[in-house]
């Protein structure tokens, strides 16, 4: 059978899977796929004319759906992007905008640092300074591969922004003294992950778990504070 033959056998085993109740499994696609094998080893091969027969379509095929929902897709995003180009440019204040409503929603499916490269670019293009919305920035969801990019990219010192290599900056509980007095307030490359204050009392035990399970590193810092009996008030992990 020549090439023109084996199209007619794979077109009609298309037709079988598509139409026939038992799609792929059908009796007559498994006969079409041994006379398809059969040929492709060099057989004379006839196809039966009850095979030459496919049932009709009673109803579209998914994947002609899905091909009219990708053509019309690409029809309306080509249209959005003609809108988009009438839309006249941004100016700085209208891009911090932008950049702050970015760093404020809780409703982005990016990684941390991929909401930074956006804010970056967004930052890039209208030409305004970014460093006032680091600490928007949740840094320890930042590794300290990005950390270093990031640093590099903004030219970051350590001195300047050192909450981003260590999080005991924002302790709830620990003074900037009290940081110094216990040479804690130099780069330091643990990051917070509970604090009573944000995820209140009841969630501790669960984050202490968490701690001593998946973390090799932990610090421990609690603040007691004296009413009647002594009671755990707040608590950094």
């Amino acid at each position: 059978m020549d090439r023109a033959g084996l199209a007619r056998v794979s077109a009609l085993h298309n037709k079988w899977a598509r139409y026939s109740p038992l799609g792929a499994l059908s009796v007559e696609c498994q006969e079409l796929n041994a006379l398809h094998s059969q040929s492709v080893d060099g057989a004379s091969i006839k196809i039966p004319e009850r095979l030459t027969k496919p049932p009709e379509a009673t109803e579209p095929f998914i994947i002609d759906l899905l091909e009219q929902a990708a053509r019309k897709f690409a029809a309306e995003f080509m249209q959005s992007k003609t809108n988009l180009a009438s839309i006249p440019s941004l100016d700085a204040e209208e891009g911090q905008k932008l950049v702050s409503q970015l760093f404020k929603s809780t409703q982005h499916a990016v990684t941390e640092y991929e909401l930074f490269e956006l804010a970056y670019r967004l930052a890039q293009k209208y030409q305004f300074d970014l460093c006032p919305y680091l600490g928007q920035i949740d840094w320890s969801a930042i590794t300290a591969m990005q950390k270093r990019a990031i640093s590099t990219t903004l030219s970051l010192s350590s001195v300047d922004y050192p909450y981003m290599w260590n999080s005991l900056i924002k302790s709830d509980i620990l003074t900037p003294q009290d940081l110094y007095s216990r040479s804690l307030n130099s780069p330091f490359s643990i990051q917070r992950l509970y604090s009573s204050k944000e995820n209140g009392l009841t969630t501790f035990f669960e984050y202490l778990r968490m701690a001593t399970q998946d973390y090799t590193r932990k610090l421990l810092i609690i603040q007691v504070r004296h009413l009647f009996l002594a009671t755990f008030s707040d608590f950094n992990v």
